[in-house]
């Protein structure tokens, strides 16, 4: 397991793939052939969220710990 830093840059790149992600939808959500893209992204979304609240709770347990 990382260290603090480590688990808290891990979800400061986590969040930031996140809002790419978000860009990059709003820009092709006019267009019908980016469903399949889009789906794709849902999936990614949803991992990258779930990657995020794992590290969250590390993060809150080492803070915990800490005191």
């Amino acid at each position: 397991m990382g260290n603090k830093l480590d688990i808290l840059r891990d979800y400061q790149v986590a969040e930031e793939e996140a809002v790419s992600l978000d860009s990059v939808c709003e820009q092709f959500s006019h267009s019908e052939l980016t469903r399949d893209l889009l789906k794709v992204y849902d999936e990614k979304r949803k991992s990258i969220q779930n990657e995020c609240r794992n590290l969250q709770s590390i993060l809150e347990a080492m803070e915990a710990a800490e005191d």
